[in-house]
């Protein structure tokens, strides 16, 4: 029997432990990649199926990025895919937080991204198939800001990626989640709670729809139909009409230090 072997970023939490759950229900074997030795155990021993694995591995670091690279080169026990779902954010806008900061944030969000993807696609496309799904967020859409910038760079990149390795049968999707509830606006130190409760998804609302369009063979993927249709709407606006939507919409701000 085939091992099919599904390298997740960020997995310890949120979308990535989503994404994780949801690649074991479906049959893959998956290698948990995070920072947290005792969260990612966690999350391991709750899993269906077996022989599932745990990385080490802080995606900040030219060293994390290294290990998980390493991981899919590893051709005595292959990859057949990888979820880059690994994130960060910031609590307050640029150029008002820490430099320190942001720079953490492109590595994680963008360096990491561009690192393992291409290890991959490489890997992948010499062996003829595999999987490069990458975590982008609706920002890319209709916000502004380096988070913004850094999940526009996702999808712009992925969809670049998709174009380049269709050819050599690997499928590359992004993966567009709206405002998910996680530990994300908590541990960026952001008050979330002015957003409409009817834009909120869950993390498996998110990780369902992620692996159903996956098998579909699509190269992009917004859960949630309102967040199709709110996209399809407010990408055509000019800049600022698209900033005044989201803040009506979903009002963001540092949380308050009292």
């Amino acid at each position: 029997m085939t091992v099919r072997r599904m390298v997740v970023t960020g997995s310890s939490s949120g979308i990535g432990r989503a994404l994780a759950v949801e690649a074991a229900v479906r049959g893959w074997v998956v290698v948990l990649v995070g920072r947290d030795h005792d969260r990612l155990h966690a999350v391991a021993a709750k899993l269906p199926g077996s022989r599932h694995e745990i990385l080490e591995a802080d995606l900040s670091t030219s060293l994390g990025v290294d290990i998980v690279a390493s991981r899919l080169r590893d051709e005595a026990s292959p990859c057949a895919g990888i979820i880059n779902a690994a994130g960060l954010g910031t609590t307050h806008p640029y150029p008002f937080g820490s430099f320190d900061d942001e720079k953490r944030m492109i590595r994680v969000n963008v360096d990491a991204v561009l690192a393992l993807s291409q290890v991959a696609a490489e890997v992948f496309c010499l062996r003829g198939s595999g999987v490069i799904m990458n975590v982008s967020s609706t920002a890319a859409y209709w916000s502004a800001g380096t988070y913004a910038a850094s999940k526009a760079w996702v999808l712009a990149a992925t969809q670049g990626l998709a174009a380049q390795c269709k050819s050599s049968g690997v499928q590359v999707m992004a993966l567009i989640p709206g405002f998910t509830r996680t530990q994300f606006h908590t541990q960026s130190k952001t008050d979330a709670s002015g957003v409409r409760p009817w834009m909120w998804l869950t993390p498996e609302e998110v990780a369902r729809e992620a692996f159903n369009d996956l098998e579909l063979g699509r190269s992009v993927c917004i859960p949630g139909k309102r967040y199709r249709l709110l996209v399809g709407t407010v990408r055509h606006l000019p800049p600022a009409g698209r900033s005044r939507v989201l803040r009506w919409l979903a009002p963001l701000a540092p949380q308050s230090s009292e």
